[in-house]
Parts: C-alpha cells; structure tokens; sequence
C-alpha cells in the first residue's frame, strides 16, 4: 500500500502554484508583454541599421567598395556624378584620396576671381550697348513687330525662312533680301522668349555671314532697360542677298554617319528630360535642356556655362545638336562659349539606325 506520506508532496506543490498565481496575479502576463515589446525594439533597431547602411551604400556612388567611378556615368543622375566626377579630379591633382576635401586650410582657403567672360563676347550684346551701326533684325511676328519694335529695327518673321519647320535656304535669302541685309552688314537679332532669335543666328552662320549677335533677353529685355519702343517701320532698299554656305553647321542625312565617326564627337539632346528618356540619338547622347542654360529670356553666365559644357566636352571636339527648336538655343550657348559645334533639325534621325527607343 502506498505511504499516505507520499500524496502530500503533491498536494502541497499544488497548493503552492495555485498560490503563487493568485499572489502574482497579471505579474506573469505583464512579464509576456515586456518580452515581446523588447523583441519588437530589438527589430526595429535591426531595421534601422540596415536601412542606414542601404543610405550610406547608395551615396558612395561609384564601385563595390563604395570608392567612387570616374568613368562609370549615372545616367540616371548625371548631373550628381558629373559632380562627384569634378570633386573627385581636384582631389586626386591636390594629392587627396577618393575626392576626400584637404584637412590643409591653405589649400581650401578661396581667394576672389575675377568673373569669367563669354569665349566670344561679340556674339552676344546687352540692351545697353545696342550701336547705330547695327542693322538690328525684330524676328517676331508681323503684328508684334507693329505693335512696337526697336527704333530703326526691320521686320524679318524667322518662320518666314522656314519650309515645313525646316530651314529653307533659298526662302532665307528672298527674306534677308526683302528686309534689305547684305552680306557684309553686322547685324543684331532679337525676338521674344522662343527660339526664333536663335534660330536665325545659326541661319546666318550657316548660310556664311561673318557678323552676328543675339540681344540678350530680347524684347522683354529691351523695354526692362527703358527703351522706348516705335512702331514707325523703317524704309529699306530691297537687295539680292548672297549666301556662302557653310555644310558642316548641320548634320543631315547625307553627313550623320561620317560625323558619328569622329573620335572627339558628342551628341547633346536639347530637349527636356522626358522626351529623352523615351527616345534619343545614339547610346552616349546627354540631355542639357534649355533651361538649364537660361533664365527666362536671359542666357546665364559665362561661369556657369562653362560649368555646364565644360565637364562633357572638348574644345577641340564637335557637339552634334538635336531636338530643335530647342536645339537653337544650345547651338548658340555653345558656339558663345566657343565650342564646335553642328545642328541637326527635325526628328528625321527617329527613323536612323542610331535611334535608340524606350518605348515598346
């Protein structure tokens, strides 16, 4: 027979938990919830220290070993690595590691310079420095130009040169001819805030006159500055206008593939970013649009031009320019800081072999 003895320790440990419980009450419980909501700090701060590698990872553009790439493009952000591209060459000439800043105070101490000027000043005139010897061409429309022009400007509409949106050469002649320019005649070329005015100046160039300018800001600039404006039109003699033309200021069919070629050629997109992203000419062409060259009307200094074309081009080499109209405007920023360069219009080059399409 069992020993009664035996039972009890049972009994008593029983009684003893039943105890426990009712003195602890929601200790127990309480304990629980404290557990889990230690865990649940315990991910969050797992989290937030991957996420703040993930940050740090994505900021050290460049290799695996977060060093920065000077030759491998973010096209996604080119104007962020072109950046770290310039940051990362003044280190390495100043004997810094990885575009890393001089801990010398001397060397990153910034004296003043004096502020950069225009390559070519010449093509480029403020209002204030309009000259009676100018034969001044008001490229806006008919109406506009009788509403108010310039005292002693003539009318010459810039889509007047055109065929189709596209320069026509022999209409470009009848029209100078009719507003009475000659070929030696140093001319001035302003309109409103489009492209015209930019247009017409690579006209000329390209139809070989030697002697061109562009008002800066045009118009709007011109009545800012306090000139009054007339709308007395001024009497021409009508002439035959004679053009020298000058085939490598435009890339066309004949020509592209023989351009493409060069080894110190780059392809600029003028227009916005979308419409490049969904189609553009060639796999290195990059998009600088116009506003990123201009404020307003106004072309933006010689400083920051530089800055703009100076860490994707050459001097020496040639930029081909599409997407116009925009494209006016970027051929006449380029050639005033003076590069080389060539202007394809229209969107012919869509159907060329060097098209390149995001779209499906």
């Amino acid at each position: 027979m069992q020993s009664p003895f035996l039972s009890k320790p049972k009994i008593v440990a029983g009684s003893l938990i039943l105890r426990v419980n009712s003195i602890m009450g929601g200790g127990l419980s309480r304990f629980i919830r404290l557990q889990e909501a230690t865990a649940v700090a315990l991910i969050f701060s797992l989290l937030a220290v991957f996420f703040l590698d993930f940050l740090i990872i994505s900021a050290m553009a460049g290799t695996e070993t977060g060093e920065f790439c000077p030759t491998c493009p973010d096209w996604t952000d080119l104007e962020g690595w072109l950046a770290k591209k310039e940051a990362y060459e003044q280190a390495q000439q100043s004997g810094q590691p990885n575009g890393q800043a001089s801990s010398n105070p001397a060397a990153t101490a910034t004296t003043d310079q004096p502020q950069k000027g225009y390559a070519l000043p010449e093509l480029i005139t403020s209002p204030a420095s309009i000259k009676s010897d100018q034969v001044i061409l008001d490229v806006r429309s008919g109406p506009d130009y009788l509403s108010g022009h310039i005292p002693g400007a003539r009318s010459l509409y810039w889509k007047d040169l055109q065929r189709n949106g596209i320069l026509d050469p022999a209409l470009a002649k009848e029209a100078l001819g009719r507003a009475g320019v000659n070929e030696s005649d140093r001319i001035l070329v302003y309109g409103d805030s489009g492209e015209g005015a930019a247009f017409v100046f690579w006209t000329l160039g390209y139809l070989g006159h030697k002697n061109v300018s562009l008002l800066d800001g045009g118009a709007d600039a011109v009545r800012k500055g306090g000139v009054a404006f007339t709308t007395n039109a001024p009497s021409s003699k009508p002439g035959n206008y004679t053009a020298h033309i000058v085939p490598w200021l435009q890339a066309t069919p004949d020509n592209l593939e023989s351009m493409l070629e060069l080894s110190d050629v780059r392809i600029l997109d003028a227009r916005d970013f979308f419409e490049y992203g969904q189609s553009r000419l060639g796999n290195e062409s990059i998009c600088l649009s116009r506003d990123k060259l201009y404020d307003d009307s106004r072309i933006k200094d010689a400083g920051t031009l530089e800055d703009l074309f100076g860490r994707r081009l050459e001097k020496s080499g040639t930029a081909i320019v599409y997407g116009t109209p925009q494209a006016y405007s970027l051929f006449y920023s380029l050639r005033l800081m003076g590069y080389n360069a060539t202007l394809l219009e229209g969107d012919w080059w869509k159907e060329t072999k060097w098209a390149v399409s995001n779209v499906r």
